[in-house]
């Protein structure tokens, strides 16, 4: 087991910058996710940690080596990649056992570690078979067995339940959660599913073109986002923004959301006189045939756009009369449909500001 450390390290491919001073400390034991859309440089990142990307500046450091000539493997990781990449001909047993075979390691320790690992995934009955008698689950399976066995001090994994179905990513969450509770080793995981990341983590680190924009609980992160854009990129259906309007009412600032008079707190007010985006959440926008009681309740009227029934809940896209749209989740026991006009009622204790020039949150 190893804690891992970027610092200030930059990745740059001709005149593209793919990684920007990423400063990141990973602690020992940790599960740690990357997470950002396509592009925004959490695979890049994983890359120059196992030594398959060089690094442009700064140093990384896997325990207390720094490894940024270190080649990939000395530096005592496992990688598991989107694509399985296993080898066609031979059989699962020998697919696991390759690597250990590779580091010289006796018959008996090979098939000891092979088994231990086949018994932990559940694939002890599939280590005859060649990888093309497998389903997309089972070589993935095959694919972390491969990297359990070598017992290193980090475990990569770079998206590897993309190529599974639904169904299929659940469990193989599940399994991976539990895997690292069994094994206590570092996992770095890199994936574009915030989802994965929400219910895997310890820790996300969310990334935007090639820069880090916030790494935390994934509590935090839900409840406490750094910026407009973790804001957005964390809960699904994202967050919504309003452009709203700052005007004074009796000498008490108010803040208008399409016609809608909002009370101003005291940390938008202490922000001076810049313009302010409002966030509020799917989750705390209701209809108001069902409102919990713990809430501070503000109208919001709106036309239906579209209904999804989603079974224990209905996602509702609806706008404002002055043309601003949002998505809100809803108690599925309501009847609405298609240009219906709705009282909306928000959680005002639910708000999020962000100062609309820089992106940033008002706190």
């Amino acid at each position: 087991m190893a804690s891992v450390s970027f610092e200030q390290v930059t990745k740059q491919f001709d005149d593209y910058v793919a990684v920007n001073n990423l400063n990141l400390e990973i602690a020992d034991g940790e599960f740690l996710v990357f997470v950002g859309p396509s592009g925004c440089g959490k695979t890049t990142s994983l890359r120059l940690l196992a030594g398959l990307e060089t690094v442009s500046q700064g140093q990384i450091c896997i325990g207390d080596r720094r490894v940024n000539e270190l080649s990939p493997k000395d530096r005592d990781i496992a990688m598991v990649f989107q694509s399985y990449a296993l080898y066609p001909h031979m059989s699962v047993y020998d697919n696991m056992a390759f690597s250990l075979d590779l580091q010289g390691k006796s018959k008996d320790e090979i098939k000891q570690r092979v088994y231990g690992a086949a018994e932990q995934l559940g694939i002890e009955k599939l280590l005859h078979r060649k990888p093309k008698e497998l389903s997309g689950g089972q070589r993935q399976r095959v694919a972390v067995g491969r990297a359990i066995v070598r017992k290193p001090s980090v475990f990569l994994m770079d998206e590897p339940l993309s190529n599974l179905d639904a169904m299929l990513r659940v469990q193989a969450r599940k399994e991976i959660s539990k895997l690292h509770s069994d094994l206590t080793t570092t996992f770095i995981y890199v994936t574009h599913d915030q989802v994965e990341a929400m219910t895997m983590g310890d820790r996300i680190a969310v990334m935007k073109d090639g820069i880090l924009q916030q790494v935390d609980s994934p509590a935090n992160l839900y409840n406490q986002p750094a910026n407009l854009f973790v804001a957005g990129f964390i809960g699904s259906p994202a967050m919504n923004f309003f452009q709203v309007e700052r005007s004074s009412q009796a000498g008490e600032e108010k803040l208008n959301l399409d016609g809608v008079a909002l009370p101003s707190p005291e940390t938008v007010a202490k922000n001076g006189d810049r313009a302010v985006t409002l966030g509020i959440r799917p989750e705390n926008i209701y209809h108001p045939q069902y409102l919990p009681l713990e809430i501070e309740p503000l109208e919001l009227p709106a036309t239906i756009n579209l209904v999804e029934m989603m079974g224990n809940e209905l996602i509702v896209y609806a706008q404002t009369a002055a043309g601003t749209e949002f998505v809100a989740r809803i108690d599925p026991r309501v009847n609405i449909k298609q240009k219906d006009s709705v009282k909306f009622v928000v959680d005002a204790h639910r708000f999020y500001y962000f100062d609309r020039e820089m992106e940033t949150a008002i706190t």
